[in-house]
């Protein structure tokens, strides 16, 4: 997986960038479905969603070519650090982009549970207990994005909210 080359990753006004050149990270977001049928996954610096069935990558007979045909392009959602799905097969992201955590329901159906400047890159993601647990990273104001400059803020923060 890649992230596209022609996407440009813009958080809080401007391109994120490291040494003078576009961060380009090819994958990060992955998450199994409740009955393990399918892998999601995704680009972090993309905001395209992906999905394969987990039989097939069982298949060690497959070529990677076959194997790659079986991939299926969701479409684009968000740029997203981790994700994670509910027992009911809600798939539950980020929006680095837009401060924001999505639902994606079984239809491919993305709607925004919430949105609050405070959730600076949610970045992982628990479910417990009737609640999403989010931890905010705040990885685009880390010295190296910012010309050594530290943007972060203290306390670091883990969230939650009623499902």
């Amino acid at each position: 997986m890649k992230s596209d080359p022609n996407y440009k990753f813009i958080i809080d006004g401007r391109e994120l960038m490291k040494e003078g050149k576009p961060v380009k990270i090819n994958s990060d977001g992955i998450a199994l479905t409740p009955d393990g049928n399918w892998i999601y996954y995704k680009p972090l610096t993309d905001d395209k969603l992906y999905r394969i069935r987990t039989e097939f990558l069982r298949n060690f007979s497959m070529s990677d070519t076959e194997l790659g045909s079986k991939v299926e392009d969701l479409g684009h959602f968000s740029s997203t650090d981790g994700m994670i799905f509910d027992a009911a097969g809600n798939l539950y992201l980020g929006d680095l982009q837009n401060y924001r955590i999505l639902k994606i329901d079984q239809n491919h159906k993305m709607t925004t549970l919430i949105k609050d400047e405070r959730l600076i890159w949610p970045d992982s993601y628990s479910i417990a207990d009737g609640y999403l647990y989010i931890s905010c990273s705040q990885i685009q104001k880390q010295p190296e994005y910012n010309n050594g400059v530290n943007k972060r803020t203290s306390p670091y923060t883990v969230y939650r909210m009623k499902l």
